[in-house]
């Protein structure tokens, strides 16, 4: 039948089929694969369909190819590897947590990770620069430590989101721009801002003395009748539709919040967009938004509650939708235009499903316990899984239809992954390779797309007590067997031991002391198979 189709309706096919589905597709007939498999535009179109458009930097059909398939990679997260890279003492940044870190847009074909903040001394940036491309694995990276001319105030657990590419007027300049929001600005989780930085890093060649690079911090003067609650670190910042950055939640002295705001970088005025809806999710912090394209919504994973990282508050895994429904910014006071929440799946360490859905703004200590009414084998979590939703988590979204978790969880963390399915709404679990780092809160995580790498530096280990330095790659398509050396990976790593559902359930009973310490003791004992849950303890 569908040989018999016009060989236009085998790339109209084609584009309607998810990043696997199209490799499935070109398999079916030899035909089929001939015709569509060489044609540069084909594969230009399907990369352009699925990174928001941007035009594929190559129009080479090798290298079309094979970014595709990295990209099918990406989607499907069959697996992943760990490499664990062996430039800790010569890397410029210290052992660290809090901090931010974001991708740019480099010089012509590089582009550039930013790493600064969090809790040290250091007012640095650093700018690690890499070959764009699927090739970039077997290019060299480098970097550098800028002392900003203009500097920001001390922060941290402040967000960084880069902002669209600047055009410098100029071949020889290259201007990217990321912007700062929040952070504590003293110790003890104390001193929540809400102060807006930029942050300008700008390159210049010049034919006689090269290349020269700059940082610089400046302070925005917001406007607009709304001004956000000053919060700490762990809040999320997601920029939409390249323009408004919204803010969700955070944390501050007082207690962790859950307060949205937008703010229009072109004219740099907020907006309220605060729903009092009943299905409205409880303050929170450390949790993790990712901008749903596809289907014109944003979804929030986890998080936990309280006013400091250790000792208040509990981890969560529950994720929502905020619904967009096609309003490109809502208006407040006007129900008809206002994005909606809603709970795609309860919190599985809570024992009442409705204590997540809180108005006020400080939080409420209900006891956090498992739902065993609602257990669903098939999507809930096992405890161990159930940190990589904690608090301090790291959330990516690593294609369309997919995003990686990792790392979280405050008083027990975790070295796990997790993945999620945006267009099933469903978790799935990727096979892990390599050796596992140590488990931690509060790194930085930043998604390298059209290299197919996840970069990791520092965070906290709750266990050691202490911020960790080591910086790790994540490989998200191991199966293609690339050989990273663009910088030099320790091959006789031993592996961390993976976090066990018995000691993620030591937070479980952390918590529930920190609570309410009458409460009669209960424990959870889970099946082999994970199929059924057993409540088991005295009344």
């Amino acid at each position: 039948m569908l040989l018999h189709l016009p060989q236009d309706a085998w790339t109209c096919i084609s584009l309607h089929l998810s990043a696997p589905d199209v490799l499935a597709f070109l398999s079916t007939h030899r035909l089929i694969h001939h015709y569509l498999s060489a044609s540069p535009s084909f594969w230009a179109h399907l990369l352009s369909r699925d990174r928001d458009g941007r035009t594929p930097p190559s129009t080479v059909l090798p290298t079309l190819r094979r970014e595709f398939l990295l990209h099918s990679h990406e989607s499907a997260l069959p697996s992943v590897r760990w490499l664990p890279l062996n430039i800790g003492r010569t890397f410029p940044v210290s052992p660290r947590e809090g901090h931010a870190s974001c991708v740019l847009a480099g010089p012509q074909e590089y582009k550039s990770l930013v790493i600064a903040g969090g809790f040290c001394d250091d007012d640095s940036v650093v700018v690690v620069s890499l070959p764009r491309g699927c090739d970039s694995h077997r290019r060299d990276w480098g970097w550098t430590r800028l002392r900003p001319g203009r500097r920001a105030s001390w922060a941290y657990g402040a967000s960084l989101t880069a902002l669209p590419p600047v055009d410098s007027g100029s071949d020889s300049v290259s201007v990217a721009k990321a912007v700062r929001f929040g952070g504590f600005c003293e110790g003890g989780y104390s001193g929540e801002t809400n102060e807006v930085w930029v942050l300008t890093i700008r390159q210049e060649w010049n034919d006689d003395t090269g290349a020269t690079q700059t940082a610089d911090w400046d302070k925005i003067q917001t406007a607009g009748g709304f001004l956000p609650l000053a919060r700490a670190a762990y809040h999320s910042a997601t920029l939409i539709r390249d323009r408004y950055l919204l803010i969700v939640g955070g944390m501050t002295s007082e207690g962790s919040v859950m307060e949205e705001a937008i703010l229009d970088t072109h004219t740099w005025t907020w907006n309220d967009i605060s729903l009092a809806t009943t299905g409205y999710p409880r303050g929170r912090h450390g949790h993790s938004v990712v901008l749903d394209d596809r289907r014109d919504r944003l979804v929030m994973f986890g998080g936990g509650t309280g006013s400091d990282l250790l000792r208040s508050g509990a981890d969560n895994t529950e994720v929502w939708e905020l619904n967009m429904r096609g309003i490109e910014v809502p208006v407040n006071l006007d129900n008809s235009r206002l994005w909606e929440w809603s709970k795609l799946h309860g919190n599985t360490m809570s024992a009442d499903d409705t204590s997540d859905s809180w108005q006020g703004d400080s939080d409420s200590e209900d006891d956090e316990m498992i739902d065993v009414n609602n257990y669903n084998p098939l999507n809930d979590l096992s405890p161990a899984e159930s940190l990589c939703l904690g608090r301090c988590h790291n959330g990516l979204k690593i294609a369309p239809d997919t995003v990686l978790l990792m790392f979280g969880g405050g008083r027990i963390n975790t070295n796990g992954v997790l993945g999620y399915n945006l267009r099933t709404d469903t978790f799935f679990r990727p096979k892990v390779l390599g050796p596992l780092p140590l488990p931690r809160f509060t790194g930085v995580a930043s998604f390298l797309d059209t290299e197919g790498y996840v970069f990791i530096h520092g965070g906290f280990n709750t266990n050691l007590s202490e911020a960790i330095q080591d910086i790790h790659l994540l490989d998200v398509a191991p199966y293609l067997e690339r050989d990273f050396i663009s910088l030099p990976v320790d091959r006789l790593r031993e592996s961390n031991g993976a976090v066990t559902d018995e000691e993620a359930q030591i937070e479980h009973f952390i918590v529930r002391g920190l609570l309410d310490e009458a409460l009669p003791a209960r424990a959870f004992v889970w099946s082999a198979s994970w199929e059924r849950l057993v409540l088991e303890g005295g009344e």
